[in-house]
């Protein structure tokens, strides 16, 4: 696996986390409200800055580690 496929993989990988962090907060904070259409693409950036934080996390250890 190359180098640009294995961060694409960890940068899904984090988007996925994201969301689900952010759902989980939502959840525990009882933040839940019914939102309008243009509102509810937060969970969206939630999971880039999930994707981003994780590939940048990656690439430290990568460099770290050689």
């Amino acid at each position: 696996m190359g180098r640009k496929a294995l961060l694409s993989a960890f940068a899904i990988i984090g988007f996925f986390l994201g969301i689900a962090g952010y759902y989980m907060f939502k959840n525990i904070a009882n933040l839940v409200e019914k939102y309008s259409l243009l509102s509810s693409i937060d969970w969206i950036i939630a999971g880039i800055a999930g994707a981003i934080i994780t590939v940048i996390l990656v690439v430290v250890w990568a460099y770290a580690t050689s």
